[in-house]
């Protein structure tokens, strides 16, 4: 009759602890993704906004709507007929030609003049991507893109 009072009580203890390791290692792996996801943005801060290629990369935010994600994009004085938006797993592909060539004198610190021709980027999303859940307008040079989860 003890030592199946004392069974009892160890098999608790085993599952308060097995709930307490499995909460711990959920938290641990949000923490993860939360300082992942910092460090990703922090990096993009300090990522220069062209090249000397002549690319530029857009202005972009992503937004977590509930059921599904929005992606806005400003890209000004883009022709909007060369827009090419495709996806592969978590990753956006947007490349875009100018209307017309911009150039910057002196933006590199070097001398010169810098030409640019289009724009580039490579955005990282929060979920592998369904293209047929996927919905994008674009108006006035800004895209809007819509992922549903």
């Amino acid at each position: 009759m003890i030592d199946e009072e004392f069974e009892r009580i160890f098999k608790r203890i085993r599952e308060v602890e097995k709930r307490i390791r499995e909460y711990m290692e959920d938290e641990i792996r949000k923490t993860m993704r939360s300082i992942r996801e910092e460090l990703a943005f922090a990096e993009g801060l300090f990522r220069p906004m062209w090249n000397h290629e002549g690319h530029l990369r857009p202005l972009f935010s992503i937004n977590d709507r509930g059921s599904y994600y929005e992606i806005l994009i400003d890209l000004p004085k883009a022709d909007e007929k060369t827009i090419d938006v495709r996806f592969q797993g978590n990753l956006m592909f947007l490349r875009a030609k100018l209307k017309e060539e911009i150039a910057f004198s002196d933006i590199s610190g070097k001398g010169g003049e810098t030409k640019f021709y289009e724009y580039r980027e490579v955005i990282e999303l929060p979920i592998v991507v369904d293209p047929n859940k996927v919905r994008i307008d674009i108006r006035k040079g800004i895209i809007r893109v819509l992922i549903y989860k």
